[in-house]
């Protein structure tokens, strides 16, 4: 009978960093990295630390790789693969953007690698929990982590699988706000600190709370009763259109405006269509005959739409009851496409009118792009915002190098814990000041899968 050995542990994966005054120095320091690598193996890459603590000089041209062996490794260092090898030079993330996206792409299970490995995730994390419970009710750790023990995350979920009560309005405004919030404040205190904010939709709540425009609770409570108002609205509907809202005029005539009204344009040939859920079908047949391809979202609500003006007055009342505060950190403004005015930031006339006004996130990614070395950095799951960024026309000719992912979309196939090394290269590549302490001592714990 043959007795089988146990597989060796994976090794998580390691973040390998290096600096030099002058891109030419760190091209020959990459080869000799690479080469101390091959010769390590890895057995000694498997001894090495899960986060590096190098300084770096200022000024000097960085790079970082991320990698699960010494062979593959080398292998991203000699290609210089994009991918996995980051590079940064003076100038670069001069202009780091925080983007905060719409709910639709939550699952249980978010944010549960960072919860473990990441403390001033989980403390901020925490603290929005217990506003929750507390003022609403809502027990949102039973539904961002369904199998959680008493103690935090249990180690497994599945995050294909998404029950339908993280998807209700009253859950998943709150919750998303929950998750960017704790993982702005955490980015900031690991070293990463933005110049500008933007949010998409009710993400823009978590960015005016991030400027110093809200106090947290005060936004955890305006979101969540904003969301009550929204859950009450009568169903509607919205679509997403391959074109220019100038091209809609001819085939939704008596439509747009009218029952139907332009909700986000979030770049050229991406419009989206708010309202009724028979005239959003209309709205289908003629541009089907027209030959524009068009997409229904996920949606139960025709947000930015004049069925939500009705919210208008029940907000206003809401967000005077709010102390409001000009931003400490300039934000972008969904209704205008441009730089929020002090004025604009503290009317609750304004915020109120935010949720019926058409979402102008094309503008303001023009904005973005124009800034000196931008970076842009998503706070939700997966890249839906990056994505739109780097489709725009404005975008720079590195742009793929400019954008960072923090958490994984549901189909994503790495874990958090390498989301976040990805990220932190990232960050660090383009002068961030990382706190590599902040970071668990546990890195095999922090791969897991956990809810």
């Amino acid at each position: 009978m043959t007795v089988r050995e146990p597989s060796p542990a994976p090794v998580p994966p390691r973040l390998l960093t290096l600096s030099a005054p002058t891109g030419d120095l760190l091209e020959g320091a990459t080869d000799d990295l690479a080469d101390r690598l091959d010769a390590m193996g890895d057995a000694g890459f498997a001894r090495l630390p899960a986060t590096p603590a190098p300084p770096a000089e200022p000024g000097a041209v960085r790079r970082a790789v991320l990698a699960d062996s010494a062979a593959s490794a080398a292998r991203w260092l000699r290609k210089r693969d994009v991918r996995r090898v980051f590079t940064g030079g003076p100038g670069d993330g001069a202009s780091r953007v925080f983007l905060f996206s719409g709910v639709g792409d939550q699952y249980p299970g978010l944010g549960a690698g960072l919860y473990r490995c990441l403390p001033a995730f989980r403390e901020g994390l925490d603290r929005c929990f217990r506003a929750l419970a507390d003022e609403h009710g809502l027990d949102m750790r039973a539904v961002l982590f369904p199998s959680a023990a008493s103690g935090g995350p249990s180690d497994v979920f599945d995050r294909h699988t998404a029950p339908q009560e993280i998807h209700r309005t009253i859950v998943a405004q709150p919750l998303l706000f929950a998750l960017q919030y704790s993982l702005a404040r955490a980015l900031m205190a690991f070293g990463a600190v933005p110049v500008a904010l933007a949010g998409y939709s009710v993400g823009e709540y978590t960015a005016a709370c991030i400027a110093g425009v809200f106090p947290v609770e005060d936004a955890l409570r305006l979101v969540t009763r904003r969301a009550r108002l929204v859950d009450k609205l009568p169903p509607g509907a919205m679509l997403a259109v391959a074109a220019e809202p100038r091209d809609l005029e001819g085939p939704l005539n008596g439509l747009l405006p009218g029952p139907l009204s332009l909700a986000p344009v979030n770049g050229p040939q991406q419009t989206l269509l708010s309202g009724p859920v028979e005239a959003v079908e209309a709205a289908v047949r003629r541009l089907t005959g027209a030959g524009l391809p068009c997409q229904r979202l996920a949606t139960a609500h025709a947000y930015h739409s004049t069925m939500t003006e009705a919210l208008t007055g029940p907000l206003e009342k809401l967000l005077a009851a709010v102390p409001l505060a000009p931003p400490a950190i300039p934000l972008l403004s969904n209704v205008t496409g441009t730089w929020l005015r002090d004025e604009e930031a503290t009317s609750p006339v304004f915020w109120a009118r935010q949720l019926s006004r058409t979402l102008r996130f094309s503008d303001e990614l023009a904005e973005i792009w124009r800034l000196p070395g931008p970076q842009l950095v998503e706070l939700g799951p997966g890249q839906t915002l990056t994505r739109l960024a780097l489709g725009h026309p404005d975008r720079p000719a590195n742009a793929l190098a400019s954008v960072v992912q923090t958490l994984p979309g549901r189909l994503e196939r790495r874990t958090e814990w390498e989301l976040l090394l990805t990220a932190a290269g990232r960050l660090w590549a383009a002068g961030a000041a990382v706190d590599w302490a902040a970071l668990t001592e546990d890195p095999a714990a922090a791969t897991k899968e956990h809810a």
